[in-house]
């Protein structure tokens, strides 16, 4: 679950840094050949997404093309770990997000280094020395 809440938390960065493309909800089919490829993972939950959360995502298909093939495959999981999410799990996730940002640097490194030692430690991998 921690790696699962941290792509989360990635994605919601992602989505507050995109600018806005466009004001209105638009359906999966008027999306054009790009956007559907970088939005590929929602496409099942496209139109049940609100507006704004459209506009969000539109703003990683604007950037997608730019991503290397590594950068495209991890966007691609983090979307598809997001679509699979609750309301309410995004909701808390949200939530922790906006937490998260309120915090000074120093303790967001020290929860960053918290979620990768669960990590390697629920994966077997010892962890990264301080």
């Amino acid at each position: 679950m921690p790696a699962l809440l941290r792509n989360c938390l990635a994605a919601l960065f992602f989505a507050a840094i995109c600018l806005p493309m466009s004001s209105h909800a638009k359906p999966w089919e008027t999306l054009n050949a790009q956007q559907k490829e970088a939005l590929a993972p929602l496409s099942g939950t496209w139109d049940s997404l609100s507006e704004q959360q459209q506009t969000n995502f539109l703003g990683y298909a604007q950037h997608y093309p730019k991503l290397n093939a590594q950068q495209q495959q991890r966007l691609h999981s983090r979307l598809e770990a997001w679509s699979k999410l609750t309301p309410e799990q995004r909701k808390r996730a949200r939530e922790k997000y906006k937490a998260y940002k309120k915090l000074p640097a120093e303790k967001r490194e020290a929860v960053k280094k918290m979620v990768r030692d669960r990590q390697a430690a629920a994966s077997g991998v010892p962890p990264t020395p301080p």
